[in-house]
This record gives C-alpha cells, structure tokens and sequence, in this order.
C-alpha cells in the first residue's frame, strides 16, 4: 500500500498541473521494480511506469517532497532521488527512485503493525512537487492535508 502512495505522489503534479495539454498526459501501467531496504527506518523505491505524453515539451519530475501522514502523525517523508524525463508526444518507458524515511517508529509502533487494515482513507499527503518543461516552464505544486482517498479520486 505504501508504494501505491508513493507512486500516486509522484504522478499527481503531472495529472492536476494546469499548463497546456498537461492535464492529457495520461500514466497506463505502473509496476514496481525494486524495493531496497537501507535500514530499519528507511528505503529506496524504484518504480517503472508507461506513459502517453501529448504535449509537445519534454516534461522532468524535478522535486517531489512530501509527508504521508496517519492522523495526525508524520508517518513517513517522501523524497525523489531520480526521475528519468518524459519524451514528447510519444509513450514512453520511465523510472522513478524514491526514498521513504520512517519518520517516528515508536509511533508506527502505536498506530497498529497490522498494515493490511489500514485504508487510504487513514492517510493524508502534505507535499510540494515541481514539473518542469522543456520550454523551460515551471509549475510548484502543494498539497496540505489532502486526504488519499481524496487524491486517488482525481486521479
């Protein structure tokens, strides 16, 4: 489930940026490619996805950087590593690595280790993405408080 946020995370600035023609790029398959645990607190996700680039710009996934969040606790920080660009007007083939950082395990301790109750609906992303283009546009998005279940239904 956690990847699956993740992943939401990285696609959202993408989906919901209002410059031209961006609001059509659309990401048909996503899969997960490696998880790498660094430690007991942290890891590295690399993630493949296809997706159809309308738009005439090179679009690059320059910063992503956000919180997930259990209640009102930071469950873990979200931090993009590497993103390969997205080629114009074609589909294409491309990775993402994040890195997920535990941010309190004694409070993951107290919210339940039984993970597989857990629903999008318990979490909530307080981010900042940036998208840029290859005609040197820019686009900041923030995300405060948005509820997954909420993200999830943009999408």
């Amino acid at each position: 489930m956690m990847k699956r946020l993740l992943v939401l995370l990285a696609f959202l600035p993408l989906v919901l940026s209002s410059c031209s023609k961006l609001g059509e790029v659309e990401v048909r398959e996503l899969e997960l490619k490696s998880f790498q645990l660094l430690s007991t607190t942290s890891a590295n996700i690399e993630v493949e996805y296809v997706i159809h680039n309308p738009t005439s710009k090179k679009l690059m996934l320059d910063n992503v950087n956000g919180f997930l969040k259990k209640g009102d606790v930071n469950f873990a920080q979200v931090t993009l590593i590497e993103a390969d660009t997205v080629a114009a007007k074609r589909v294409s083939i491309n990775r993402l690595v994040f890195k997920l950082d535990i941010q309190d395990p004694l409070s993951l301790l107290s919210m339940g280790l039984n993970i597989s109750k857990w629903h999008y609906s318990d979490f909530t992303v307080d981010a900042r993405a940036v998208v840029k283009t290859s005609g040197g546009g820019r686009r900041v998005i923030k995300f405060k408080d948005m509820s997954m279940e909420n993200l999830l239904k943009r999408l």
